[in-house]
């Protein structure tokens, strides 16, 4: 479920409502646009409704960490996903709920900003702790078989805190959502007495939608993380605070496609080797004949550049890679008609043991081997490969590979 933040307009002030995977602004007030940067992991608070005895300054907050995203397993011989939307208290103490249950969806979160009045709790469990979680209530497997784990891998996945807003009262901890008990204060311990004052590193961070090349305006679609200048045709991606370039290429097609971006990666790898495409059609055992040409054609994966539910993410990252030699070189042409950038390449670089995995054919001898492979990458290029709405598909013009669109429409909300 989506989650949505009032964010006050960075440069008018105007309250805002965005969904939390939102990235480019445009305030409806001052029609000025704006890029939300990735400075971490982000904080919201949950609204509160303080009696009128207790000032905003008695408030305590309480860590939650939310984990969003797809897990995918490889145990045995099975590829396995799940898609997981979940919070954990960051503290190790029992009075608290362990989660925060369906409030973040339900109400209206507020970023955390310098002015927040208040103590925050410091968060005492590791948020390693977190991805544990996520995968232990992901129930994937029969509880009564003991499965062998080759891979596991956490992709799409949105790491945030939000802080429940509780006070003290008559020796109790209060809700201060809806004002009811808790529990005995002195339960909490001492993380009560572990507070700390909101940070401005905390708050959100913004940039300026201007091209760092020639000035012209950067535009795209509120949930994507690469930008496109159409005066100079460049893509750019924001990294440490600042726009960079993006390498990438069109591959052409019909008039009436639509554009999907995919991230082709090249790598090294250690422990096995995988770098030839003959060397992947050996290890995936699939029906094709390793051609001489193959032996000496470098190995790419073409990762989809775009969040979509992960049956479909395997089938079509596997379908595309298989077929490879059949896509052609692409140019470095104007992009129109494109789909929105919406998965980072670091995450498509972890996505690639689970495709390997998923196209494997012979997967009881070669799932073994999976935890030797180590991979590096060389190269990571975007580049949109034309596909053609046919009936309830999209359907990239060389390779046949599909994608449902209703997979598609559910992407934009994971």
């Amino acid at each position: 479920m989506d989650v949505t933040i009032e964010q006050s307009c960075p440069s008018c002030g105007a309250a805002i409502i965005l969904n939390e995977d939102d990235r480019l602004i445009q305030c409806e007030y001052c029609d000025v646009h704006n890029y939300k940067t990735g400075n971490g992991a982000d904080r919201f608070v949950l609204p509160s409704k303080l009696p009128e005895n207790i000032n905003e300054s008695q408030l305590v907050f309480a860590p939650y960490l939310r984990f969003k995203g797809s897990i995918f397993y490889v145990r045995d011989n099975e590829v396995q996903y799940k898609i997981v939307d979940t919070t954990r208290l960051g503290l190790d103490n029992r009075l608290l709920p362990v989660s925060l249950g369906l409030r973040p969806q339900a109400m209206q979160l507020k970023p955390v900003v310098s002015a927040t009045r208040g103590g925050f709790i410091l968060q005492s469990m590791p948020t390693k702790k977190v991805f544990a979680h996520a995968a232990m209530v992901v129930d994937l497997f029969d509880k009564h078989t003991v499965k062998t784990c080759h891979h596991r891998a956490f992709i799409g996945e949105t790491i945030s805190c939000i802080y429940q807003p509780c006070y003290v009262k008559d020796d109790h901890l209060f809700d201060a959502v809806t004002n009811q008990v808790i529990g005995d204060y002195t339960l909490l311990g001492d993380h009560l007495h572990k507070t700390c004052v909101s940070k401005s590193s905390w708050e959100p961070r913004f940039l300026a939608t201007l091209c760092p090349k020639c000035g012209g305006r950067l535009t795209g679609e509120r949930d994507t993380i690469v930008l496109q200048c159409t005066n100079c045709q460049s893509l750019w991606q924001e990294r440490g605070g600042r726009f960079n370039a993006v390498d990438w290429t069109v591959v052409a097609g019909e008039d009436r496609a639509r554009y999907l971006p995919f991230w082709r990666i090249s790598f090294t790898t250690a422990g096995y080797v995988l770098k030839y495409f003959a060397d992947f059609l050996r290890f995936t055992n699939q029906p094709l004949v390793p051609m001489p040409l193959y032996e000496n054609r470098p190995l790419v994966f073409w990762i989809p550049a775009f969040k979509v539910n992960p049956k479909a993410f395997l089938q079509l990252a596997s379908q595309l890679t298989v077929a490879q030699t059949r896509i052609p070189s692409g140019q470095t042409d104007r992009v129109t008609n494109d789909y929105p950038v919406t998965l980072d390449q670091q995450e498509a670089l972890q996505a690639i043991k689970s495709v390997l995995a998923y196209s494997t054919l012979s997967r009881e001898k070669r799932f073994s081997a999976l935890p030797e492979i180590r991979l590096a990458a060389n190269s990571c290029a975007l580049t949109y490969l034309p596909f053609v709405a046919e009936t309830h598909d999209l359907v990239q013009e060389h390779t046949l590979a599909s994608v449902q669109t209703a997979a598609m429409r559910y992407g934009r909300v994971l």
